[in-house]
């Protein structure tokens, strides 16, 4: 029985509880009381029971199951929670790109991706990615298709929390692995040389599986901006170990970027010079703190392809990323990582008794 059917039943109820006892009485034809009563004050007014209500029918058919709900991935770069949840289904490599402003890091990332569409890198083949539309807007303005004289990709704004580029890449001997590549503005890295505290918000760097430093080989290149350089790329990697940002025993790689702004200078030599000096440097202060650290040269998006050839060196670096990490060595009684910038020796100084 419907509702409209069973509250019908329920009005004719209620119309025959109204009918008089007393035969001389007309309510249910005139509707007044022949004793001049009130129909609820009416001792002649019969009752309506409880026996009297039909029950209601129960159908035999299930309530449809509620209409299920499909949440489609964006296309876009992750955020922190986004990117956690996809790292627990395959094997993943979580790579935090650290640089200051310039370095390359967008340049990189578009430049994996545009090579692994090519065909595989060494064996490493493209098996897919939930962020198609992010690495895509990020390889644009780096294509011909673009219209720009010289390739370019977006700078990564400043404050912003860190996103990352997803891919999954297949190996014969290993199989299906997940990269996922931190993207966060170099000015925010930078920043972190002046005010250690800010290192707290880098949640892509504490997860990483292994770090890669950035050096701007045009800027190295440069006579004017050449020490700058040199001394701010370390710094970087100082305050981040001294904030235990970066884990013990993460791998590290330096990469010296656009090697073809190098390979066009006046002193390409003494640029290669430089930059075997300022890795060395870390691995001498850091030893204790990383696991191994590697250096690479590359040249993601050249500007000229007739010196460099696109993409180069760019493989050597994603098969380090795919390297499965080694346990942590334990080493002494966990003291302090040593540095050599002068505000850290001052502070040794001024603490001794």
């Amino acid at each position: 029985m419907s509702i409209f059917s069973y509250t019908w039943a329920i009005d004719q109820m209620a119309t025959q509880q109204l009918a008089c006892n007393n035969a001389d009485c007309n309510f249910a034809s005139d509707g007044k009381c022949v004793e001049g009563y009130e129909i609820e004050e009416c001792p002649h007014a019969a009752g309506l029971s409880l026996e009297d209500i039909p029950e209601a029918e129960e159908s035999d058919t299930p309530p449809a199951p509620p209409e299920p709900t499909i949440a489609l991935a964006s296309g876009e770069a992750l955020d922190r929670d986004n990117a956690s949840n996809l790292q627990r289904r395959n094997v993943s490599r979580s790579i935090g790109l650290i640089g200051p402003n310039d370095s390359g890091k967008t340049s990189l990332i578009a430049g994996v991706y545009d090579l692994l569409q090519d065909g595989p890198l060494s064996g490493a083949a493209f098996a897919g990615s939930s962020t198609l539309i992010g690495l895509e807007k990020v390889c644009h303005l780096a294509r011909a298709v673009s219209q720009r004289a010289i390739p370019h990709t977006e700078r990564t704004s400043r404050g912003a929390d860190a996103t990352f580029f997803h891919l999954d890449l297949h190996q014969e001997d290993v199989g299906l692995t997940s990269v996922f590549i931190s993207d966060r503005s170099g000015e925010d890295y930078l920043a972190v040389t002046d005010q250690i505290s800010q290192a707290d918000q880098f949640f892509e760097i504490r997860r990483a599986d292994c770090i890669t430093l950035l050096v701007n080989g045009a800027q190295l290149a440069n006579p004017k901006l050449r020490h700058e350089v040199k001394a701010a790329t370390p710094q970087i990697v100082d305050a981040l170990v001294e904030a235990r940002a970066i884990r013990e025993g993460c791998r590290l790689a330096v990469v010296l970027t656009k090697k073809d702004s190098v390979v066009v200078s006046q002193h390409p030599d003494r640029v290669q010079k430089d930059f075997d000096e300022l890795v060395d440097s870390i691995i001498k202060t850091h030893a204790a703190h990383l696991g191994e650290v590697r250096s690479f040269v590359v040249a993601a998006s050249p500007k000229d392809c007739e010196q460099v050839a696109r993409g180069e060196g760019v493989t050597d670096l994603l098969l380090y990323w795919l390297r499965p990490n080694t346990p942590a060595v334990e080493v002494g009684d966990g003291a302090p990582p040593s540095f050599e910038r002068m505000i850290d020796l001052l502070t040794d100084m001024g603490t001794e008794k």
